[in-house]
Protein backbone atom coordinates (compact mmCIF):
# COMPACT_ATOMS: atom_id res chain seq x y z
CA UNK A 1 0.00 0.00 0.00
CA UNK A 2 1.32 3.01 -1.19
CA UNK A 3 1.99 5.90 1.55
CA UNK A 4 0.08 8.99 1.59
CA UNK A 5 1.89 12.42 1.18
CA UNK A 6 1.49 14.00 4.51
CA UNK A 7 1.05 18.16 3.21
CA UNK A 8 -1.87 16.15 0.88
CA UNK A 9 -3.79 15.43 4.11
CA UNK A 10 -2.75 18.78 6.29
CA UNK A 11 -5.82 20.48 7.62
CA UNK A 12 -6.99 23.47 5.88
CA UNK A 13 -9.55 25.14 8.08
CA UNK A 14 -10.69 28.96 7.48
CA UNK A 15 -11.73 28.97 11.10
CA UNK A 16 -9.08 27.57 13.07
CA UNK A 17 -6.59 29.36 11.38
CA UNK A 18 -8.37 32.49 13.30
CA UNK A 19 -7.59 30.97 16.66
CA UNK A 20 -3.05 30.58 15.64
CA UNK A 21 -1.32 33.03 18.08
CA UNK A 22 -0.51 34.50 21.71
CA UNK A 23 -3.72 34.92 23.75
CA UNK A 24 -4.85 35.72 27.01
CA UNK A 25 -7.52 33.97 28.69
CA UNK A 26 -9.84 34.98 31.46
CA UNK A 27 -11.25 31.51 32.98
CA UNK A 28 -14.61 31.87 34.86
CA UNK A 29 -15.86 29.31 36.66
CA UNK A 30 -19.03 29.10 39.20
CA UNK A 31 -16.81 29.67 42.15
CA UNK A 32 -13.74 30.77 41.23
CA UNK A 33 -12.00 32.66 38.60
CA UNK A 34 -8.43 32.14 36.78
CA UNK A 35 -5.45 33.59 34.02
CA UNK A 36 -4.08 31.66 31.59
CA UNK A 37 -1.71 32.57 28.90
CA UNK A 38 -1.99 30.61 25.72
CA UNK A 39 0.40 29.71 22.17
CA UNK A 40 -1.48 27.92 19.74
CA UNK A 41 0.65 26.76 16.12
CA UNK A 42 -0.20 24.41 13.54
CA UNK A 43 1.63 20.86 14.61
CA UNK A 44 2.65 17.86 12.89
CA UNK A 45 2.91 19.12 9.55
CA UNK A 46 -0.61 20.65 9.93
CA UNK A 47 -2.25 18.20 11.19
CA UNK A 48 -3.47 19.37 14.78
CA UNK A 49 -3.61 22.98 16.02
CA UNK A 50 -2.12 22.69 19.55
CA UNK A 51 -3.63 25.01 22.29
CA UNK A 52 -0.58 25.13 24.52
CA UNK A 53 -2.35 26.64 28.31
CA UNK A 54 -0.39 28.11 31.20
CA UNK A 55 -1.57 29.46 34.09
CA UNK A 56 0.12 33.10 35.25
CA UNK A 57 -0.32 32.44 38.51
CA UNK A 58 3.71 31.27 40.20
CA UNK A 59 3.68 28.23 41.14
CA UNK A 60 1.33 27.24 38.58
CA UNK A 61 -1.44 25.42 39.17
CA UNK A 62 -3.10 24.93 35.66
CA UNK A 63 -1.54 23.69 32.01
CA UNK A 64 -3.10 22.03 29.52
CA UNK A 65 -2.48 20.74 25.83
CA UNK A 66 -5.31 20.53 23.89
CA UNK A 67 -4.77 19.22 20.07
CA UNK A 68 -7.53 19.95 17.75
CA UNK A 69 -7.70 17.74 14.30
CA UNK A 70 -10.09 16.51 11.48
CA UNK A 71 -10.85 13.05 10.81
CA UNK A 72 -11.50 12.91 6.95
CA UNK A 73 -13.35 9.66 6.32
CA UNK A 74 -15.98 10.50 9.21
CA UNK A 75 -15.87 14.25 8.42
CA UNK A 76 -15.39 15.41 11.86
CA UNK A 77 -13.02 17.39 14.32
CA UNK A 78 -11.10 15.41 17.01
CA UNK A 79 -9.85 16.80 20.27
CA UNK A 80 -7.68 15.59 22.94
CA UNK A 81 -7.47 17.27 25.87
CA UNK A 82 -5.03 16.41 28.31
CA UNK A 83 -3.94 18.67 31.74
CA UNK A 84 -2.43 18.60 34.99
CA UNK A 85 -5.88 17.72 36.70
CA UNK A 86 -7.01 14.67 34.56
CA UNK A 87 -5.65 11.27 33.33
CA UNK A 88 -5.30 9.91 29.43
CA UNK A 89 -7.12 7.74 27.94
CA UNK A 90 -10.45 8.20 25.91
CA UNK A 91 -11.77 9.81 28.36
CA UNK A 92 -10.36 13.00 27.42
CA UNK A 93 -11.11 12.41 23.32
CA UNK A 94 -13.61 14.17 22.08
CA UNK A 95 -15.36 14.60 18.31
CA UNK A 96 -16.93 18.04 17.18
CA UNK A 97 -18.82 19.47 14.56
CA UNK A 98 -18.72 23.06 12.31
CA UNK A 99 -21.77 25.28 12.56
CA UNK A 100 -20.49 28.54 11.13
CA UNK A 101 -17.89 30.25 13.46
CA UNK A 102 -18.03 27.46 16.34
CA UNK A 103 -16.95 24.31 16.75
CA UNK A 104 -18.95 21.88 19.38
CA UNK A 105 -16.92 18.96 20.46
CA UNK A 106 -18.76 16.79 22.66
CA UNK A 107 -17.20 13.27 25.20
CA UNK A 108 -17.99 11.46 28.38
CA UNK A 109 -15.60 11.37 31.29
CA UNK A 110 -16.18 9.60 34.58
CA UNK A 111 -18.86 12.40 35.66
CA UNK A 112 -20.60 12.37 32.32
CA UNK A 113 -20.94 13.96 29.31
CA UNK A 114 -18.76 16.80 28.70
CA UNK A 115 -19.60 19.58 25.68
CA UNK A 116 -17.21 22.41 24.81
CA UNK A 117 -18.27 25.02 21.92
CA UNK A 118 -15.21 26.94 20.57
CA UNK A 119 -16.69 30.18 18.97
CA UNK A 120 -14.73 32.88 16.87
CA UNK A 121 -15.90 36.21 17.83
CA UNK A 122 -15.25 37.91 14.59
CA UNK A 123 -15.94 42.05 15.89
CA UNK A 124 -13.42 41.94 17.97
CA UNK A 125 -11.00 39.17 16.74
CA UNK A 126 -11.74 37.59 20.30
CA UNK A 127 -12.47 33.82 21.08
CA UNK A 128 -15.19 32.27 23.58
CA UNK A 129 -14.57 27.93 24.82
CA UNK A 130 -17.76 27.25 27.03
CA UNK A 131 -17.68 24.05 28.43
CA UNK A 132 -20.97 22.35 29.79
CA UNK A 133 -20.89 18.78 31.66
CA UNK A 134 -24.22 17.24 32.82
CA UNK A 135 -24.99 16.62 36.41
CA UNK A 136 -26.24 13.38 37.91
CA UNK A 137 -29.62 14.41 37.30
CA UNK A 138 -28.73 14.53 32.91
CA UNK A 139 -29.59 18.40 33.32
CA UNK A 140 -26.59 20.31 31.65
CA UNK A 141 -24.59 22.83 33.75
CA UNK A 142 -21.61 25.40 32.70
CA UNK A 143 -18.29 24.38 34.04
CA UNK A 144 -16.24 27.12 32.57
CA UNK A 145 -16.21 29.96 30.25
CA UNK A 146 -13.04 31.01 28.60
CA UNK A 147 -12.51 34.34 27.07
CA UNK A 148 -9.52 34.35 24.63
CA UNK A 149 -8.29 37.64 24.02
CA UNK A 150 -4.94 38.57 22.19
CA UNK A 151 -1.90 39.12 23.90
CA UNK A 152 0.28 41.90 23.18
Amino acid sequence: MARQNPLETAIQDDLLDKLIGKWHIDRKFANRDMENDAVVTWELAHHYLRIAMDDVARPSMYAAHVYIGFERPMSRYVIHWMDVTSGSGPDFLGYGTRQADSITFEWKDGDGTLMNTFTWHSQDDSWTSKIEQTKPDGTWETFCVDTYRRAE
